[in-house]
């Protein structure tokens, strides 16, 4: 067991005296009981929070008959439907707050399993956490004990046993993944509470929806109105006038109105369009839509539509299809309808992301990231205003890149505006050279190619050729088996480099007209530089290879084409 730390947090100890007895501890403990509920659902394997309460409870109450230590239980933490593969539970994560803050000094559970089914964890929370918090961890039906004399011989039945937990709850995982891909593939309803308008029942291993008698009639009234008014807002405000508790709130207190002396939580839109997106109001139940990690119930994972399980026909619709195809035209015409709606940067659409792939940190190498906004005048003028920045510069999270980092659109213009009448002026003065020369070393290069290909190629044939007189020889005994087979190994090692070669030649023809049309786009760059072109996409990412922005506005260039290497190109 790991190494009980020195520290007592809201532990009381009172010195006891009889005659001439020596002075004997007495330790107050203050305890939490944690019961879960796992979110498996067959209750047959699940005891009750209420029983695993009782059974500490018990514990508590003999501990305190029989020992000069005593025990008083603070407050009970319970956690209902919650997997003990991890720790991320509410009621569990409320006690070790109150650990943390003293309140606590002493943990009891019916068992190790309702603790938590995760091997390492567990484990951790009991070897260390706990003895370094010096918090007295108790599982009464294990008869584990931190606080009891003689527990270092139990560490090994408890790893054992939490080891034990670890495998169960993951084999119980597959089980219930497969168990639940089989029922929605029979219509079973798997979620969670029934949609707004239903109810649930058991059929046996099947779970279906009947129309709540409460609210049905409430859903179906939200579409013959939304269909009628073409409004979301039309029918929100219906639905709050007539105060009518929002699913949320019915769910919680069964309350189809909410009282007059009862604040009121009213319907927004969202649950409105929730329920006319849904398909399970036409009877079809839509399942299978995300999936979640053991790690972490919060973390929900979309699949793609083609993962989805749909079931037609499973249960009762409360609309019927020709209402539902109604709401879904309004839907998109009120989708099309907001559009089409003016926005503020109307008349300012954004521009094409000039430097997209060329622009980046120069401090860390990230990627910058645009930033656009539309400038209103005050004669009522717009003007969209680009910028660049690093997502890490100045980020107290990330050390590599400590300062601010940001440059506008028109400032890198301007540099770059001036680098290409400099940097590049000896190739805007030769373009058209560089031209002719480009077109005339690349036609010239592809018709050596071709005619080595041409070789080649000849080459393979005439082996062929030479192959098909050595079979006729070798059929009428005029060439033995031996020399035959000799022939043919040297042929075959023949025809493969010739193979070799007709690829090599085939891939430089590919380079060249790939390289060719690289030079080429480059000069015809230069050529639109020279008669003053607005920079564009294509122009900057034929003539730059990587833009490196540095704090303080400071920038470096890399260009695909200096001129040297175009020289050394029209040169070889």
């Amino acid at each position: 067991m790991g190494r009980t730390s020195k520290r007592i947090h809201g532990k009381t100890e009172l010195q006891i005296s009889s005659g001439h007895q020596r002075l004997e501890k007495v330790r107050c403990y203050k305890a939490g009981i944690y019961a879960r509920l796992s979110s498996d659902q067959d209750e047959k394997k699940n005891e009750s929070v209420e029983t695993q309460v009782e059974i500490a409870k018990k514990f508590v109450a003999d501990w305190n008959q029989n020992h000069p230590d005593k025990i008083e239980v603070i407050e009970c933490y319970t956690d209902l439907g919650k997997t003990g593969s991890n720790f991320n539970r509410d009621a569990f994560m409320r006690l070790m707050q109150d650990v943390r803050l003293g309140e606590i000094n002493c943990v009891i559970v019916k068992d190790l399993s309702r603790f938590g089914r995760n091997y390492l964890e567990a484990g951790n929370y009991i070897e260390k956490i706990f003895p370094f918090l010096g918090v007295r961890f108790v599982a009464v039906v294990d008869g584990y004990d931190t606080g009891a004399d003689g527990n270092d011989t139990k560490q090994m039945a408890s790893e054992i046993k939490n080891l034990v937990n670890d495998m169960y709850a993951k084999d119980i995982s597959i089980k219930a993944r497969t168990s639940l891909a089989q029922r929605r593939q029979e219509g079973s309803y798997v979620g969670g509470p029934p949609p707004y308008g239903y109810v649930s029942v058991w059929e046996g291993k099947m779970r279906h929806l009947i129309p709540d008698e409460n609210t049905a009639g409430i859903v179906r009234h939200i579409y013959h109105k939304f269909i009628e008014t073409e409004s979301y807002a039309a029918v929100v405000n219906e639905l709050n006038h007539r105060r009518l508790n929002p699913p949320a709130v019915y769910k919680k207190n069964g309350e189809v109105y909410c009282p007059p002396d009862v604040v009121y939580k009213g319907w927004e839109k969202s649950a409105v369009e929730r329920i006319l997106k849904s398909e399970t109001y036409r009877g079809t139940l839509v399942q299978g839509k995300t999936s979640i990690t053991a790690k972490d119930e919060k973390n929900r994972i979309r699949k793609g539509e083609n993962e989805w399980v749909v079931k037609e026909h499973t249960h009762e619709a409360l609309v019927d299809e020709e209402t539902y195809k109604q709401v879904v035209q309004v839907r998109q015409r009120l989708q099309e309808r907001v559009e089409s709606h003016s926005h503020p940067t109307f008349g300012v659409p954004i521009e094409e992301n000039i430097f997209d792939k060329v622009l980046f940190c120069g401090v860390c190498g990230r990627k910058m990231t645009r930033n656009s906004y539309v400038k209103k005048y005050m004669d009522g003028s717009k003007k969209r205003m680009d910028g660049y920045f690093c997502l890490n510069g100045g980020a107290s999270r990330v050390e590599c890149c400590p300062s601010s980092n940001r440059i506008s659109k028109r400032e890198l213009a301007d540099i770059l505006s001036v680098l290409f009448k400099t940097e590049l002026a000896a190739s805007l003065k030769r373009q058209k050279i560089y031209l002719e020369k480009g077109k005339l070393f690349i036609q010239q290069n592809k018709k050596k190619l071709q005619q080595k290909l041409l070789s080649v190629r000849r080459m393979k044939e005439r082996l062929d050729s030479e192959e098909s007189s050595k079979y006729e020889e070798y059929r009428m005994g005029n060439l033995s088996q031996k020399d035959y087979v000799a022939y043919k190994m040297q042929k075959e090692g023949k025809k493969q480099e010739l193979d070799k070669q007709e690829q090599q030649l085939l891939q430089r023809e590919k380079d060249i007209v790939r390289n060719g049309e690289v030079y080429l786009r480059a000069i015809r760059a230069l050529n639109k530089l020279k008669k003053g072109t607005v920079l564009t996409k294509e122009l900057i990412e034929t003539l730059i290879e990587k833009i490196y922005v540095y704090p303080a506005k400071r920038v470096e260039v890399l260009f695909t084409y200096a001129d040297i290497r175009m020289e050394k190109m029209v040169e070889e």
